[in-house]
């Protein structure tokens, strides 16, 4: 079962955040879209310094409901290529932690253009999805990944 998936992309001050908002969008159920006037709509915004104090916003929100969870695995699933999608699963002992945490970086500039590509750019959306087994097992967890994932 997922626990709850967690997305979080940044807008450097030299970005147009709208377009960082449209890129995050290719992830996010029909209701959480944005207006393309730039506004946030229900996605958390912040407004946070750099390494080397230039002005940020990092852009988050988090799915917990079962709906918002099933679209979000059904627009991975349809964006992701076959040959990604064997790649991720392939990796899901690497990119799954101690805490049964699956760590994803997408392409931001990609997903833009409606496209769903890993990235392993610090500049990238990061898609955080927490496994929930009881007791906590990390085989039981890849089963839950492989299942999400199989299209």
């Amino acid at each position: 079962m997922i626990h709850y998936i967690l997305l979080r992309a940044t807008a450097h001050a030299t970005e147009d955040r709208s377009r960082v908002l449209q890129a995050l969008n290719l992830f996010l159920p029909e209701n959480y879209t944005t207006d393309t006037s730039g506004n946030s709509g229900n996605i958390d915004s912040m407004e946070i310094e750099g390494h080397h104090g230039n002005p940020m916003v990092l852009f988050s929100v988090t799915l917990k409901r079962k709906p918002e969870i099933k679209a979000f695995a059904e627009k991975l699933n349809k964006g992701l290529s076959p040959e990604n999608r064997d790649v991720l699963l392939g990796e899901l002992h690497e990119r799954l932690d101690d805490e049964l945490m699956l760590h994803l970086r997408f392409d931001k500039q990609q997903a833009y253009l409606g496209n769903v590509s890993f990235s392993d750019s610090p500049d990238s959306i990061v898609v955080k999805l927490k496994i929930a087994t009881y007791p906590k097992n990390m085989e039981k967890a890849i089963q839950v990944l492989e299942d999400l994932f199989a299209a």
